[in-house]
């Protein structure tokens, strides 16, 4: 498996992978992050995931510590719109599961989508994911969609939790 090292480029986003040097940033603060990251970091979405951006380093994938993590920075504004995670299944080989978070003042924008269609862009045709699940709460009807729209597909429903699953067969056949 290979980690992400480099920036995601899509029409509207930059998505930077968090690197320990970033999660160090994120453990000072808003300011020191935004100061390394190079964008402007909103007080809303800082304060609902800088704390996850700080711990977003693991040594799952091997010796080096690599990112599970990559922070959504809107192109033209310079701004952090929002993140996507990814991380090694700990269910399967060659598994990944995925979430993300959009700031509240960005959602409804076709965010979530691009953002994180990006990483499974990646995670199939460059880390060597076979599968990658996405769980979400049952009454986010947002996220629900969101995951429709990436081509998921409804996996199992334990509870109040849904949980998706994609392969590159499942997302050629939504892309087509």
């Amino acid at each position: 498996m290979r980690a992400l090292d480099r920036s995601l480029l899509t029409p509207r986003l930059r998505l930077e992978p968090v690197t320990a040097h970033l999660a160090e940033a994120a453990r000072a603060g808003q300011a020191t992050f935004a100061g390394v990251i190079g964008a402007d970091a909103p007080a809303d979405w800082c304060q609902a995931s800088l704390g996850l951006v700080a711990r977003s380093i693991s040594h799952v994938w091997g010796p080096a510590a690599a990112p599970t993590r990559a922070i959504a920075i809107h192109s033209d504004e310079g701004v952090v719109i929002g993140d996507v995670r990814f991380e090694p299944s700990l269910r399967a080989p060659r598994e990944f599961e995925i979430g993300y978070g959009i700031a509240r003042s960005r959602r409804r924008q076709g965010y979530a989508v691009e953002a994180t269609s990006a990483v499974i862009d990646w995670l199939f045709e460059e880390a060597g994911a076979e599968t990658i699940l996405a769980g979400c709460d049952a009454a986010n009807i947002g996220s629900v969609r969101t995951l429709r729209r990436l081509g998921f597909w409804l996996d199992s429903n334990p509870g109040k939790t849904f949980w998706w699953v994609l392969s590159p067969e499942l997302r050629s056949a939504t892309q087509a």
